[in-house]
């Protein structure tokens, strides 16, 4: 569930947007339609928490994240598919890129150490050990067979590419 209190954005003296209050709930698809310029983007990158709204609060629910399909679909052509759904889950990607880094020291120290117990932890707290399991069964679910989670994502076709970024 997301829940919207009060939302407003300005940009100098253009209001954009005021008074916004919403409630998303679980089971719902959502559709936000208006003219250009009206803030429909702005209204995205504030639920997304890519950008922080004028007044206002946009609440999460606990355990809850929410994950943004960007337009730019070649952005990750150097990826693999895997490595492309499991960038979906950025706090997890940085946490499985600090450890493989810590892991590949070759002067590991007792500092570095305690950071990856440190990593561990909120590593298995997000479920980390799953993430490849969960991601390639996502895939399996949007019809891209297993044979091409570890191919390049330049060499899959637009409509596959486009369910391996929704994935």
């Amino acid at each position: 569930m997301i829940a919207v209190n009060n939302l407003g954005m300005q940009f100098g003296k253009r209001v954009l947007f005021q008074d916004v209050n919403l409630k998303f709930t679980p089971g719902n698809c959502y559709g936000i339609i208006g003219a250009n310029g009206a803030g429909k983007s702005t209204l995205m990158r504030i639920l997304s928490d890519q950008l922080s709204p004028t007044h206002g609060s946009v609440m999460q629910g606990p355990g809850e994240r929410m994950s943004v399909l960007e337009q730019d679909h070649f952005k990750f052509d150097d990826c693999t598919v895997m490595e492309t759904v499991l960038r979906g889950h950025s706090v997890l990607w940085d946490i499985m890129q600090e450890k493989d880094a810590l892991y590949a020291k070759e002067d590991f120290s007792d500092e570095d150490g305690i950071r990856a117990s440190e990593l561990e932890e909120k590593f298995a707290e997000l479920e980390g050990w799953n993430a490849e399991s969960d991601a390639a069964a996502l895939l399996s679910g949007l019809g891209i067979k297993e044979d091409k989670h570890y191919t390049l994502m330049r060499d899959m076709s637009g409509n596959e590419k486009v369910r391996v970024l929704l994935a």
